[in-house]
């Protein structure tokens, strides 16, 4: 069931979305993948850097206070007396600081409202021009606004700060934070982007602005998977979910679609041809005529019919068909337990992680005999990194069926990994790099590999996963030989050309040819989230911001769980910033030259 779900990554991950990772100016561009596979999502180690920064003037003036005289009767100025005796008068300024500073009085004595109107004193007596101590005043007062949970008054307050000195880091920062709890969320983000920019990318302000797209992004992935009605699905994509299942009732099921051409009255043989050409909306129609009219293979249309619709990510649908089957006293143990494998597909995909492992149980417990559970479940364990639980279960589907090729594959490659992540774990302990290529046990280990590629020839997956290896091995040269050797097998996996890509770039430091590659991947499969957040990605190191946005905002709307469309809706956003900075810093280039350039190179933000 899950085979895409161990080849779209590069064999173990803890995300499924892809980081770009910038080496040092004169190293090669390096590429970390985490995709995990069309059908699980889990929750992403990092979000794609945004680019920040905010408009760092507003567009409005400040709003001036009123500056008649009050009625009231105004507080006692302190004069200053000259040689002849004569007072002389504080200037407006000096009454302005002079208020401020009886506004710092109540301030640190809490009486806020006090604190307020010092500093409206000081505001209406300070020189409208002054861009020293007015935006001061106007910071001082939003404080004491803040304290008293005015924040539209406290935006108000540092805007007019801002305008007279759009560096105000102070003023930024307490404008972000009332944004927030006006649950503004792009706002304050993008008073953090200017902070960011202000302090030199520090790790304090990044940290703080990446939280704030967090926020962002998980409220725009909610709302979007909440209300979408389904996802398109390619042909492709189905029959790698179906490919990990041997003993499905319908997927390439000789004897069933036998029984099914000798009944007459039933519809599922049409079913079965529209499944199999790709017309999953009329396998759908069809078989809701089965299950509602004539009614021969009822339970069958629900399992077919469910596993489309759990694919399709319509969620409610699926999971009262599956409910069903598991309810029906007349199902079979074994419709019983392939339904409750495709249903761990779907507690996975909702992050329902303790309900996927009870329910591998339950197919345990109904049809032991069934090797899918096992290998099934072994590739989610070894997702996990529960890689003793992995090869036990991979152990138990062997056993079952001996010739099992996924099961085969998959144990073998892992197995690999861990040997060689133990091998590098030894030669960093002991200091000795040379020891990996002078290794007996690896060139053992490689040979063993290669050999199970050339039993199993004619599976596209063992090449694939082998030229990952190779690429992670910096062998990009031998991996790419693979890959082509993978495709030529397998030519309509859009995935695969993602993958091969990848290696190209990251070995040729190049961007042309696989740029093609990838809009090649996408014109293949148009539903293939792989690629287009790859794509999306390596447009925004070239700094096409537009197309970067137009991928991503497709992407989203193919992403199969919240918490992937969570890290996507983020990379949107720090894209959509990037492409509103730029703009903003290109009206005047000679004065942000500095800004520019750090732009330019990329640094600090990745």
């Amino acid at each position: 069931m899950h085979s895409k779900l161990i080849s779209s990554k590069n064999l173990i991950a803890n995300s499924p979305n892809l980081s770009l990772v910038r080496a040092d100016e004169n190293s090669k561009f390096e590429f970390k993948l985490w995709h995990l596979g069309v059908l699980i999502g889990v929750p992403s180690a990092a979000v794609l850097s945004y680019f920040l920064y905010k408009k760092l003037n507003q567009q409005t003036k400040p709003k001036q206070e009123n500056t008649k005289k009050s009625e009231t009767k105004q507080p006692e100025r302190k004069t200053e007396v000259n040689e002849d005796k004569k007072p002389v008068p504080l200037t407006p300024l000096e009454i302005a600081v002079d208020k401020k500073n009886q506004g710092n009085k109540h301030f640190q004595s809490k009486d806020f409202e006090k604190a307020v109107e010092c500093y409206t004193d000081a505001i209406l007596n300070c020189p409208a021009d002054d861009t020293n101590e007015l935006p001061k005043f106007y910071q001082n007062r939003a404080a004491a606004y803040d304290n008293l949970k005015k924040y539209e008054k406290v935006v108000e307050d540092c805007s007019n700060a801002l305008n007279l000195d759009p560096n105000y880091e102070k003023a930024l920062s307490r404008r972000a934070k009332a944004y927030e709890s006006l649950d503004k969320l792009q706002e304050a983000f993008e008073d953090l982007t200017s902070l960011c920019i202000l302090q030199k990318f520090s790790s304090s302000s990044m940290m703080v602005a990446d939280k704030m797209v967090k926020k962002i992004g998980e409220k725009m992935a909610a709302e979007i998977f909440r209300t979408r009605t389904g996802l398109p699905i390619s042909q492709h994509f189905v029959n790698n979910f179906f490919v990990g299942l041997n003993n499905d009732l319908i997927f390439k099921n000789a004897e069933f679609y036998e029984k099914v051409k000798e009944n007459e009255k039933s519809l599922m043989k049409l079913a079965i041809e529209e499944f199999n050409s790709g017309d999953y909306s009329g396998c759908i129609n069809t078989c809701s005529k089965e299950i509602d009219e004539t009614r021969q293979f009822v339970l069958e249309a629900k399992n077919l019919r469910g596993s489309l619709y759990m694919l399709k990510c319509q969620y409610k649908e699926a999971r009262s068909d599956f409910d069903d089957i598991l309810k029906d006293e007349n199902a079979s143990g074994r419709l019983k337990s392939n339904t409750y494998i495709k249903l761990t597909a779907l507690n996975l995909q909702n992050g329902e992680e303790k309900e996927a492992f009870e329910n591998y149980e339950k197919a345990i417990q109904i049809d032991p005999s069934n090797e899918d559970i096992y290998c099934n479940r072994a590739q989610v364990f070894a997702m996990k990194n529960r890689f003793e639980d992995s090869f036990k279960d991979f152990e138990k589907c062997l056993e079952l069926k001996s010739d099992h090729k996924i099961a085969k594959i998959q144990k073998a490659f892992f197995e690999f990994r861990q040997f060689y992540a133990q091998l590098t774990m030894y030669a960093q302990a002991i200091q000795s790099p040379n020891i990996i290529n002078e290794s007996k046990e690896l060139k053992n280990e490689t040979n063993k590999l290669e050999n199970l590629i050339k039993e199993f020839s004619d599976v596209p997956e063992a090449y694939n996963l082998y030229a990952q290896i190779l690429s992670e091995q910096e062998q990009y040269e031998k991996a790419e030989n693979y890959y082509k050797i993978a495709l030529e097998k397998d030519p309509q996996n859009a995935a695969l050309m993602v993958q091969r890509a990848l290696n190209i770039m990251t070995w040729t430091n190049d961007f042309e040819e696989p740029i093609k590659m990838l809009n090649q991947a996408i014109e293949t499969d148009q539903t293939c989230e792989f690629a287009l957040e790859t794509l999306a990605t390596i447009e925004i190191q070239r700094g096409n911001l537009p197309r970067a946005v137009e991928l991503f905002e497709k992407a989203i709307q193919l992403t199969r769980s919240e918490e992937s469309m969570t890290n996507l809706c983020c990379m949107l956003v720090g894209a959509k910033t990037q492409f509103k900075v730029l703009n903003k810093l290109s009206q005047n280039p000679e004065a942000n030259l500095d800004i520019l350039n750090k732009i330019n190179q990329n640094k600090g933000f990745y």
